[in-house]
């Protein structure tokens, strides 16, 4: 099975929105600056109390000093929590040593609390503020650190397979989940790309045939195409994508039904390193 994750923003309403998730999922939880760490961790104690495994996401630039950093891996540990994801956080300044993503794998490398499994973000389609150098040369001094990427959010496969490919020949070493978005309105998934400055997506999204009157009338996303696209890669960790990352935005309802009527695309070997499970789901900040 391919290995797949449901991403939850720790709001209000979690809870009611995870309990359409099928029991046991693996929920990963979003970190921002206006809701912190502690919002994260609360959220990740409930979903592991509920029965849910759990990704938290770690943003480097709201962690204090060794000592914050020793309380959360504690946290993590007595959770049971054995994989985080490390971001660099949209937190305008740095509340304390780590300015970056790089700075907390750094940290972290060599503690007794380190969890089994660091992810990080990956940019296909580019980011707002780093230039397409400096982010391959992030990622591959991040890859001796971590275990897994996880790719920004995108709307078609080209630029995924593209730069899938590329990382292949550069011999990234590390597996790869696709960042996707779940169903959800389209006027909502709209404002979301524009905000995340997801230009080639957008654009990607305005050639589909009958993209703006469907903004005019009730109905849903569906990423139907990009999955298809996806679907000869997914389930190949060395080559391809070891699994689906969906960005929910906490409409999971919609997104879970869709995946299970595409669950024959999801191929049929286990991705590395990650156990088999039930479909699980994933609600998206922004990656950084």
């Amino acid at each position: 099975m391919t290995a797949n994750r449901f991403e939850l923003l720790p709001i209000t309403g979690l809870q009611d929105t995870a309990r359409d998730l099928p029991h046991g999922a693996l929920v990963t939880v979003t970190c921002s600056p206006r809701h912190g760490l502690e919002r994260t961790l609360a959220a990740s104690e409930w979903l592991v109390g509920a029965g849910f495994r759990v990704v938290p996401h770690l943003a480097a630039r709201l962690v204090r000093d060794r000592n914050h950093l020793a309380q959360v891996l504690g946290r993590l540990a007595a959770l049971g929590a054995d994989d985080a994801f490390v971001v660099g956080g949209d937190a305008e300044r740095p509340v304390g040593a780590y300015p970056h993503g790089r700075a907390l794998l750094e940290a972290m490398a060599g503690l007794e609390l380190r969890p089994a499994r660091l992810g990080v973000p990956a940019y296909p389609e580019g980011h707002p503020k780093l230039t397409e150098a400096a982010l391959q040369r992030d990622l591959e001094a991040k890859a001796a650190l971590a275990d897994y990427a996880v790719t920004q959010l995108c709307f078609e496969a080209t630029p995924l397979l593209a730069w899938r490919a590329r990382q292949q020949r550069l011999d990234l070493p590390l597996p790869v989940l696709a960042g996707m978005p779940g169903v959800m309105e389209p006027r909502r998934l709209l404002a979301i790309a524009l905000r995340l400055g997801l230009g080639p997506s957008v654009r990607a999204l305005r050639r589909q045939s009958g993209w703006w009157a469907r903004l005019l009338r009730p109905g849903a996303y569906r990423p139907d195409a990009l999955l298809a696209g996806l679907a000869p890669m997914l389930g190949d960790p060395a080559a391809g994508f070891a699994g689906l990352h969906l960005f929910t935005f906490n409409r999971v309802a919609a997104t879970r039904r869709w995946l299970e009527e595409y669950q024959h695309l999801m191929g049929d070997r286990p991705a590395a390193d990650e156990p088999q499970a039930p479909l699980v789901a994933s609600a998206g900040e922004p990656l950084a």
